[in-house]
C-alpha cells in the first residue's frame, strides 16, 4: 500500500517556505551527545512541561535554529526512555511548544547486510513510515496498525548528501523476531528501529514535514546478538550519525521543503 497523493500533499502545505526552526529527537543521549556539544547547544529548561523527562538543546546554526530534544531518563532504571511511547510524547511537546518547520527523527538503527548496510551505514526515510511488531489481522485494523505514515519527499537532499534511501520500521523490541521480518521485508524496509513511526503520527497529525536518518549499529541477518552488536558499534555509528547531520544542517540552510525533493 502506498501513501496517496492526497497525503503527501497534506505533508507540504508550506514547502514554498523558508526552513527557519528544525527540530531533532533523539531517543538517547549517547546518540545526541557530540552533537549537543559540537554545536554548542545550551539546554532550555524552561520550554517543555516540567513533568517530562525529555530535554532540550538549542543554538542558532547559520540560518537556522536548532533544537535537539532528547527523552530524557527513566529515573526508576536510569537508563534512557526508548521506545515509540516516549518518541510520541516527545514529537507532541516538541510540536507544541517549538512549532518546527521541519522535524527529524535521528538515531541508529538495525539494517540489512543483504539490503547493503554495513555498520555505520546512513538510511533517510523515504514515502513512509511503518511499525513491524503491530499484528492485527482484523480489516482496517491491520492497515491502521501497520501506520504507513507519510515522510517528507527528501530525494535531491538524498543525491547531494550521499544518503542512503529506504522505507524505516519501528517496533519496540531490540530482539530478532521472524514475524516482525517478514512485516519489514514486504514493506522492503532497511532500517528497524523504536521511535520513528511515532514521531511520523504525530507529524502527520500536525501537518509537520518529517523525515528519519539512522545509522546501522547492528546487522539483523548475520549470526550474531544484536544487543550485544548494538552495544560494542553504538559509539562509532554515533559519529556517523553526527557527521551526517552536520552536513545535513549545512544543507537546509536557506532551503525550502520543496527544495528537499
Amino acid at each position: 500500500m502506498q501513501p496517496t497523493e492526497q497525503t503527501t500533499d497534506h505533508i507540504n502545505d508550506n514547502s514554498d517556505v523558508l526552513i527557519q526552526h528544525v527540530v531533532i529527537l533523539i531517543a538517547m543521549y549517547d546518540e545526541a551527545k557530540l552533537l549537543i556539544d559540537s554545536l554548542n547547544l545550551t539546554e532550555n529548561k524552561a520550554i517543555l512541561h516540567p513533568q517530562l523527562p525529555m530535554r532540550c538543546f538549542q543554538n542558532s546554526v547559520g540560518d537556522i535554529q536548532l533544537s535537539v530534544v532528547i527523552s530524557g531518563l527513566d529515573e526508576r532504571h536510569q537508563v534512557d526512555n526508548i521506545g515509540s511511547e516516549a518518541s510520541t510524547l516527545m514529537a507532541y511537546e516538541a510540536i507544541t511548544q517549538l512549532n518546527p518547520d521541519l522535524l527529524i527523527s535521528a538515531g541508529t538503527a538495525g539494517g540489512f547486510a543483504q539490503k547493503g548496510a554495513s555498520i555505520g551505514t546512513i538510511y533517510i526515510s523515504e514515502e513512509h513510515f511503518i511499525y513491524h511488531d503491530r499484528h492485527v489481522p482484523i480489516p482496517g485494523f491491520d492497515q491502521s496498525s501497520v501506520g504507513l505514515y507519510p515522510a517528507v519527499r527528501v530525494s535531491r537532499l538524498a543525491r547531494h548528501l550521499n544518503m542512503e534511501m529506504g522505507v524505516i520500521s519501528t517496533g519496540s523490541s531490540l530482539e530478532k523476531n521472524d514475524k516482525d521480518i517478514k512485516v519489514i521485508n514486504q514493506h522492503n524496509a532497511v532500517a528497524k528501529e523504536m521511535e520513528a513511526a511515532g514521531v511520523a503520527w504525530v507529524a502527520m497529525l500536525f501537518n509537520i514535514p518529517m523525515m528519519a536518518i539512522k545509522s546501522i549499529t547492528n546487522l539483523i541477518d548475520q549470526d550474531n546478538l544484536s544487543e550485544k552488536e548494538f552495544i560494542y558499534n553504538l559509539a562509532y555509528a554515533s559519529q556517523c550519525l553526527h557527521d551526517k547531520l552536520l552536513e545535513l544542517l549545512d544543507y537546509l540552510q536557506n532551503k525550502t521543503i520543496k527544495d528537499l525533493a
